[in-house]
């Protein structure tokens, strides 16, 4: 019978014995999209040869007209009984986009550990003397990702164990700064290389420091609260004043039209970000924004934290200068979240900034230099211990963001198969987005996958990947792999592609071998 599936242009031909209990001895003659519902589908029966019908499936979808430009590979493995089900392009180099994820979540994993925590450490160069702190406070991070709204709730919280530091030390003032150390564990640049110029002031391309704050992003709400020509108001959230905003935003008259906000971060020399335009009154928009400074807000967060619980914060003490008398004493250690937790956080909805914190801090830890090529380095040993070949991959960055990023789906698929001998494999694939419950595949699969498919998105300008686990009809746990670089169709239209071949995977069955 001849079908059509609504999303995909070019018509499938599903043998009828596919849809029968009789196993298929031969493979159609060329699968199959069927617009037959999921749940009324019987799953796949493969026997002799056991890849055909997979393969000519895998076939027929790259071969879509409207992939011409496209290349794709794809690979799908079913690594119990070491068998290869598909493969179209699996040694080829591809931009993975977010599927770099994969690959430093489980470096990290390997090389840290699950349990492995962020230290942040306060010290102070002064006397206490008569409640007052008679010098400065002295901030060493080495990366805690997790002081965040998406972690802590209120991320200012995580202060608390200083806070009550300085109470017991009887610290009602503190007459000195708050500023960093003198060495900072991330050095030189925070941008990864090869980042796109226009990404950098989104919340997705912010640089990272070893003193991180909310993500390196800040929610900026522009409203028009007040009359006619007069100025809007601007807000900034986790903190009220922390990033600089210079707004020159005026009102409109109500109902004169959708907001025209156009908004940039100021130069590195002079920390902010500007916003300008108009807004109708009683409208409102929030977008979000890279900090411009790293550090300067974090130590803000720490003034904010201290002047709320009664100590008394000189204005503008939060420096961002680097340079000090040495501290004397340890006022207060603070732990991160555990590295399970952090890692889901980064997983799930494809959190670059943790991602490339945790790459440098692979770096810090294996080699005391918390940059982005001794990073490469330790990934570059770990996945030779794991048997991918050199030729396999090129490491730029941990979060894909970068364009000189290249992984290929065997390189992948080889690395989702190694993690699955270790103990802490069960963090790994949980920490995944599962489709249709959550993360980035929380809207995607509902339908015949849910629960089923744990795996990792991947997104940038002309690439899109899909990559992870998937549990078949008769309980197999697959490997699969897909990318498509250099396609000029929707997004959506690649989504359809990939999923069409994991909706294969999950109904299927196969012979005890």
């Amino acid at each position: 019978m001849n079908t059509c599936h609504t999303r995909v242009a070019v018509c499938f031909v599903l043998a009828a014995c596919a849809r029968s209990a009789t196993p298929i001895a031969t493979p159609a003659p060329a699968p199959v999209i069927a617009t037959v519902p999921t749940s009324e589908r019987p799953a796949v029966i493969l026997t002799v040869p056991k890849v055909a019908v997979l393969q000519a499936l895998v076939d027929s979808i790259v071969a879509l007209p409207q992939f011409a430009s496209a290349q794709w590979g794809i690979l799908v493995v079913a690594p119990d009984r070491r068998d290869t089900l598909a493969s179209v392009n699996a040694d080829k180099l591809f931009l993975p986009a977010s599927n770099q994820k994969l690959v430093t979540g489980a470096v990290a994993l390997a090389q840290l550990g699950a349990d492995y925590q962020w230290k942040t450490t306060f010290t102070r160069t002064g006397r206490i003397t008569r409640g007052v702190l008679r010098g400065d406070l002295v901030v060493t991070g080495t990366g805690d990702p997790s002081v965040s709204v998406a972690m802590r709730g209120d991320p200012l919280t995580v202060f608390a164990p200083l806070v009550a530091a300085l109470k017991r030390a009887g610290v009602s003032r503190i007459d000195g700064r708050i500023r960093t150390s003198d060495t900072p564990a991330f050095p030189g640049s925070p941008l990864g290389y090869g980042w796109d110029w226009d990404d950098l002031d989104a919340a997705y391309g912010a640089g990272v420091t070893e003193l991180m704050f909310n993500e390196a992003f800040t929610d900026v709400a522009v409203t028009g609260c007040r009359n006619r020509a007069a100025r809007a108001c601007v807000t900034t959230t986790p903190l009220a004043t922390s990033p600089v905003i210079r707004s020159s935003v005026t009102t409109r008259a109500a109902g004169s039209g959708p907001p025209m906000i156009e908004w940039w971060r100021d130069s590195a020399s002079v920390p902010g970000i500007t916003v300008r335009g108009t807004i109708a009154r009683g409208d409102s928009m929030t977008f979000s924004a890279s900090h411009p400074e790293g550090r300067g807000v974090y130590l803000a967060a720490v003034a904010k934290a201290l002047a709320d619980s009664g100590i008394a914060v000189r204005p503008g003490s939060a420096a961002r200068t680097t340079t000090g008398d040495s501290a004397v004493d340890t006022v207060a250690v603070l732990l991160s979240l555990p590295f399970r937790d952090v890692l889901a956080a980064m997983e799930k909805p494809s959190q670059n900034q943790i991602a490339e914190v945790v790459f440098r801090t692979l770096a810090l830890v294996g080699t005391g230099v918390g940059i982005p090529d001794s990073a490469r380095a330790v990934v570059e040993r770990q996945l030779a211990t794991w048997g991918v070949r050199p030729d396999a991959y090129a490491i730029r960055d941990g979060s894909g963001l970068s364009r000189h990023d290249y992984l290929s789906p065997h390189a992948i698929v080889r690395v989702l198969s190694e993690v699955r001998h270790y103990v802490f494999f069960r963090t790994f694939m949980d920490a995944l987005p599962i489709a249709g419950e959550d993360g980035t595949l929380s809207n995607r699969m509902k339908a015949f996958a849910q629960g089923r498919v744990h795996a990792k998105t991947g997104t940038i300008d002309k690439a899109r990947a899909l990559s992870g686990y998937v549990t078949t009809a008769d309980g197999e746990v697959l490997i699969f792999s897909i990318i498509a670089n250099n396609f000029v169709v929707p997004n959506r239209d690649v989504d359809r592609a990939a999923e069409v071949l994991v909706e294969r995977l999950v109904n299927m069955r196969r012979a005890a071998p």
